[in-house]
């Protein structure tokens, strides 16, 4: 027969149960989709936590997970309010090809604004030259209280559904193009419509990743008089889109506060290409350049851009790279890198931080490394180094 004490200890519930929900969501909230499911499944108490969770950046990958959706948000109001995120990818994991494609109806894809009515931000993936009817511009412009719009690995028709899906939503202030095509890219035509000619875009936040012809989306977002811009991430750049982002730039001037930029730029292209002028940005806190060839002359950009920050403010410098072998640090380009990041900011800098991207094959621990390289930057306290593994 157990006795009193241990029967008492038995049944003491767990400490981790007493913890208030917001702490339980800020834990949850580093958990994948797998993992937040089977800790609603162990807990009853967890549940609310979980959905929460779930339900603020919700995610739909086929029309039955639409359907289940927006079946669950008619039959628990509660959770209506809870989703500020709404994710729609037309891809499953293993295929080839996207099903959000063709002449399939979107509008059944995306609920209602009654059971959206706090969404801030939504994202489209994987969407294929997808017909769009009049019906879907009215149902999505229901949606007012969207201020976020992120396109990935999308392809339309005409670079006017790009214009419409913008335009549907007064309120955006961030705007997301990742790896999106349009018809007619090649031939660097970027067709408009006449009704959005007087529009202006009101973005602080835009990103473009993996461009393709992306000249005339810049002449598209200067002829909308997207001019306040503070928060500009331009990465996977081509020696073909320099030119034209570099112009956008400078026309930013003293708007924007902070720049990330990453250019593949082979070492023997033209070297006034390489400029990124960042002398009329006056306000600019901070700079974050992402290095995708660490060898050689494929790295000289880096300098010729910090370079042009000289007379900056620069609170915080960052540089994204994977290291291959300790010595690349002390090689070419980099001995102009290592001088500017010591010299260069000094009443203002109060960060220089380094990521590694880890990947099989390469170096792992990467902090020994930069700090024998940087001496100067460790004495000051303001060098950090942080290692990404998500690849590894």
């Amino acid at each position: 027969m157990m006795d009193p004490i241990s029967n008492n200890l038995f049944h003491q519930p767990s400490p981790i149960l007493a913890l208030p929900a917001e702490i339980h969501q800020l834990i949850f909230s580093y958990l994948d989709y797998t993992a937040l499911r089977q800790c609603a499944l162990t807990c009853r108490r967890w549940t609310p936590s979980v959905q929460y969770i779930l339900f603020r950046s919700a995610r739909v990958s086929s029309s039955t997970a639409a359907h289940n959706f927006a079946r669950t948000l008619r039959e628990s109001p509660a959770l209506r309010t809870r989703v500020l995120e709404l994710t729609i990818c037309g891809k499953l994991r293993d295929a080839v090809q996207p099903w959000i494609c063709g002449k399939i109806d979107p509008i059944a894809l995306l609920p209602g604004t009654t059971l959206l009515p706090r969404l801030r931000t939504l994202r489209l993936e994987f969407w294929d030259r997808v017909h769009f009817t009049a019906k879907f511009w009215t149902h999505l412009a229901r949606l007012k209280t969207v201020v976020a719009l992120h396109l990935r690995c999308c392809h339309f028709q005409s670079s006017t559904h790009i214009e419409d899906l913008v335009f549907a939503f007064p309120r955006l202030e961030s705007l997301a193009l990742d790896a999106v095509r349009w018809s007619g890219d090649r031939d660097r035509v970027f067709a408009r419509r006449e009704q959005y000619n007087d529009r202006k875009l009101e973005l602080r936040k835009l990103y473009i990743c993996n461009p393709y012809e992306y000249a005339p989306v810049f002449q598209w977002l200067i002829a909308h008089r997207c001019v306040n811009v503070r928060h500009l991430e331009l990465v996977r750049f081509d020696v073909f889109n320099i030119r034209s982002a570099a112009a956008y730039v400078t026309m930013l001037g003293p708007v924007l506060e902070s720049l990330t930029f990453g250019i593949y730029l082979p070492a023997a292209c033209d070297p006034s290409a390489r400029r990124l002028d960042l002398t009329q940005n006056t306000s600019l806190r901070s700079l974050s350049l992402q290095i995708y060839d660490v060898d050689g002359h494929s790295v000289r950009w880096v300098n010729s851009v910090l370079v042009s920050a000289i007379e900056l403010p620069l609170a915080r410098v960052a540089l994204a790279l994977t290291l291959d072998n300790g010595k690349t640090l002390w090689r070419g380009a980099w001995n102009a890198i290592h001088g500017a990041l010591t010299a260069y900011w000094r009443p203002t800098l109060r960060e220089v931080q380094f990521t590694h991207h880890a990947v099989p094959g390469f170096l792992k621990d990467v902090g020994p490394v930069f700090a024998e390289r940087f001496p100067e930057l460790v004495k000051r306290e303001v060098m950090s180094v942080v290692v990404d593994t998500q690849d590894a």
